[in-house]
């Protein structure tokens, strides 16, 4: 054999062998990569149908967390809701409460009472009470004027809340006890609950409670009280915190009840009063009333605020009609 060099033909030869060589290698390497894709493609294929089926209406299995949701609760499911009140298991007691407040009959009122009495853990006390307030029946208020004694001051304050929700003609007298509760919360919560009623007959007992330190009262009689009750309660400015008297002049001055000089009479008293804190109410008061009112009342809003000083105006520290609290002095842009 002879190993001289290779033809001209020998050399394209294997130029072309080569060249068939790294053509099939490329091709089995492409079809290689498309076997290993084609499971991809073929499990991307299924999500996406799935995505599309879940945009449809959800028809999940019975038995599962997504599961159909159970039919509301109605009277005729009294007699099986009932005895899961006396449940060993707190969670099964607070669910029947919730059920019998989805049936929102008479009827509930008397499982839940005795239950109540029956003496709870405080959760269980606590949403029985809530459920009665729901239900809103005159039924229902003998057994909450009994917890407005419980030794808790929430029970009581949730007792006075149901009592509240109640329309009855016995609902104001009992809120009107609730005054006198040792605790400052249960106390706030009548009074605020009188006005909301819109109990008038309720002011004078309003305004003692005023005078002993209820200051939300003075909520209540803002929304409650007429034009003389205006003269009674500006008595109290220098008496009481500016912001408790504030709070009940802005009830009086949003009422259309309220004759138009009695609201001026209480912009001029409060004009005399001055300071920021005045200042920033009446401002709010002008923008309430809006550019479009052409009244007297807003006239004077208006004129008074243009009275109160802005620079060197300091807020108040001390109730109104008392010590003045020291200005002090600054400085600004280096002169001295």
């Amino acid at each position: 054999m002879c190993y001289g060099p290779k033809s001209p033909r020998n050399s394209r030869v294997s130029v072309m062998r080569i060249q068939t060589f790294l053509a099939v290698l490329s091709a089995a390497t492409l079809g290689l990569a498309a076997m290993i894709a084609a499971p991809d493609r073929a499990s991307a294929q299924p999500r996406q149908r799935g995505q599309r089926r879940t945009a449809q209406p959800a028809q999940p299995s019975e038995g599962t967390a997504e599961g159909p949701t159970a039919p509301a609760p109605t009277i005729a499911d009294l007699g099986t809701i009932v005895p899961r009140l006396q449940s060993a298991n707190p969670d099964e007691v607070r669910e029947a409460i919730d059920l019998l407040s989805v049936i929102d009959r008479r009827e509930v009122v008397a499982p839940l009472a005795d239950l109540l009495r029956s003496g709870q853990p405080d959760a269980i006390t606590d949403r029985a009470l809530e459920a009665l307030r729901g239900l809103a029946d005159p039924t229902s208020l003998d057994v909450l004027t009994e917890f407005t004694r419980h030794r808790r001051a929430g029970a009581r304050r949730r007792a006075y809340q149901a009592i509240a929700a109640v329309e009855d003609r016995r609902v104001a007298a009992l809120l009107e006890q609730g005054l006198r509760d040792s605790d400052r919360s249960v106390r706030a919560t009548v009074a605020l609950a009188l006005g909301n009623i819109g109990s008038r007959s309720s002011v004078d007992v309003l305004f003692r409670a005023f005078d002993r330190g209820v200051v939300e009262a003075a909520v209540a009689i803002g929304k409650l009280g007429d034009g003389r009750s205006v003269e009674r309660f500006s008595t109290q400015l220098g008496q009481q915190p500016l912001s408790v008297m504030l709070s009940g002049y802005e009830q009086f001055l949003r009422r259309t009840d309220i004759d138009e000089d009695v609201k001026v009479q209480i912009v001029n008293r409060l004009g005399e009063v001055s300071g920021r804190t005045v200042r920033e109410f009446l401002a709010q008061e002008l923008t309430r009333l809006g550019e479009r009112d052409r009244s007297r009342y807003r006239q004077v809003v208006q004129d008074t605020l243009r009275r109160i000083p802005v620079d060197g105006d300091t807020r108040r520290t001390t109730t109104v009609g008392g010590p003045a609290a020291p200005a002090t002095t600054t400085t600004t842009g280096g002169a001295q």
